[in-house]
């Protein structure tokens, strides 16, 4: 029998809406995360899907209300791979970067450069980035950069926000493989917002689909399924639609 999995996050009757806003963005969800596990959350531009991971990090701006509760297990450590490269900073060079972000900060002092070195080559980089500082890489480096800096804290729960955004395709897959064996094999929890609906959906064990809606009088919706549902046409309409849009789905 296998065991069962730690829930690492626990979402009950979570509502969050805008305050100019009539409508909630996010309505009544609840659901567990679990160790070793990826959640894949897709859905259109609008629908709710950076706010719901800033509630998870309690980052959301006061712009927004949030009810219900989100619970963790104590001194859980929580990782985020922002969507914007701005997040990088620009007077540091990325190893000198990755080094603050390290588990251990001794690294620096001892030159010992392994764990920056690693954390580059997970995240489809040169170990030359190191010695660079932001504006000297492209945006598609930038943007794995983030990835890096994740990946070298080591912990228990990685949020990745739009990770392939600006990625040549040649590296998007071995990065998302990366993410999926962060689950799979070392137990992390693992969360990703992307439009990369081809790709999310190699990796992940259970997607969160939010549509946001053009008006205020409707509601958003979402479900919550799987890719295998996906695929045998076993979930709504929406979920579907994004599965066929895919030019490999045509015919």
């Amino acid at each position: 029998m296998k065991n069962k999995k730690t829930a690492m996050i626990h979402i009950t009757a979570l509502d969050i809406k805008q305050k100019n806003h009539s409508k909630s963005l996010i309505t009544e969800l609840s659901l567990s995360i679990n160790e070793g596990e990826v959640l894949a959350i897709i859905g259109t531009s609008g629908s709710g899907k950076s706010a719901l991971i800033h509630a998870i990090m309690n980052s959301l701006s006061p712009d927004f209300t949030v009810t219900g509760d989100i619970l963790m297990l104590p001194k859980t450590r929580i990782a985020l791979v922002p969507q914007s490269i701005n997040a990088l900073n620009p007077t540091a060079k990325i190893g000198s970067q990755l080094v603050q972000f390290g588990t251990r900060k001794r690294w620096y002092q001892r030159s010992d450069n392994t764990a920056v070195n690693n954390a580059l080559t997970l995240a489809q980089l040169p170990i030359s980035v190191a010695n660079l500082y932001p504006h000297q890489l492209s945006g598609g480096m930038a943007k794995r950069a983030l990835s890096a800096l994740a990946f070298i804290q080591q912990p228990d729960i990685i949020i990745a926000d739009e990770p392939s955004c600006g990625i040549n395709d040649e590296y998007v897959e071995p990065l998302f493989q990366h993410y999926k064996k962060l689950a799979h094999k070392y137990q992390k929890t693992v969360i990703i917002v992307s439009h990369d609906i081809n790709h999310v959906f190699d990796i992940a064990d259970h997607i969160l689909v939010l549509q946001g809606v053009d008006n205020q009088t409707s509601l958003s919706s979402m479900e919550y399924t799987t890719p295998k549902k996906i695929k045998q046409g076993k979930s709504g309409p929406y979920s579907q639609a994004l599965w066929h849009a895919l030019p490999k789905n045509w015919n």
